[in-house]
């Protein structure tokens, strides 16, 4: 009797509590015109647990969301062209995913579709041109992740992230060279035998600066006169050339 009851303790008893917190070395990214890449370091430490070591680890680095278009390619007689545009919206600009060991072997399905441990479970909405066919919806998702990966705008890594002396963690991170500008979210989730028992978040904001940043304030706060500036740039540059052909 006394095995059965001890067995039935250890059924019942709650996972062991666990704290994480965690930091960045720099919470802001400045892109220029000669932006290539960055790389992203985050400090953590576990609290709450007898072997820190013996737990997993996710983090999830997402962007502001975007607007993309996805065009499935078209045979004209004997040329392909691009279709019409499909909208991609309410999409991350970039989707980043750190892990110890492969995400499907740390969490359960529907934690990963829940906390969106992995791109495959984002909230994507895919507004299909009038001529799409029925059915085309889910090919359009899976043609613009494929893209998106290939970018390297969506990425899973396994790896980057080092567990140092007693409690303490690093995670590094590599920004790509069209990283979008906005805020970001930066989460990291502490798993231990799938379950989750910890997480905490860090926010980091990559901006603009110089002359790309003084073009993009112009584009975006005074769009017309922007349109307009460029229309006469572009005039301005043909009539040059034409001079220069003339000679």
């Amino acid at each position: 009797m006394r095995a059965f009851f001890l067995a039935l303790a250890l059924i019942i008893a709650p996972a062991q509590a666990a704290n994480i917190e965690v930091a960045l070395t720099d919470d802001r990214v400045e892109v220029d015109t000669g932006f290539a890449g960055a790389r992203l370091v985050l400090f953590g430490a576990i609290t709450g647990l007898d072997d820190p070591a013996s737990v997993d680890i996710i983090s999830v680095i997402k962007g502001p969301e975007a607007q993309f278009q996805v065009r499935q390619m078209e045979k004209n007689n004997l040329i392909w062209t691009p279709g019409p545009a499909h909208l991609i919206e309410r999409a991350p600009g970039l989707h980043l995913t750190y892990a110890t060991r492969p995400v499907d072997d740390i969490a359960p399905l529907p934690l990963q579709d829940q906390y969106r441990l992995d791109a495959d479970y984002l909230d994507i909405a895919v507004e299909a041109h009038e001529s799409a066919r029925e059915g085309d919806i889910g090919l359009f998702r899976s043609a613009f992740l494929s893209e998106a990966e290939a970018l390297g705008l969506y990425r899973t890594h396994v790896g980057g992230i080092e567990f140092k002396k007693g409690a303490l963690f690093t995670i590094t991170a590599r920004l790509p060279t069209n990283t979008p500008v906005g805020e970001y979210e930066v989460a990291v989730y502490l798993f231990r035998n799938g379950t989750l028992i910890g997480s905490d978040e860090a926010a980091l904001a990559v901006n603009r600066v110089g002359l790309e940043r003084r073009v993009y304030d112009f584009a975006h706060q005074r769009p017309v006169s922007y349109g307009i500036f460029c229309v006469a740039l572009a005039l301005i540059a043909g009539w040059v050339a034409s001079l220069a052909f003339r000679k």
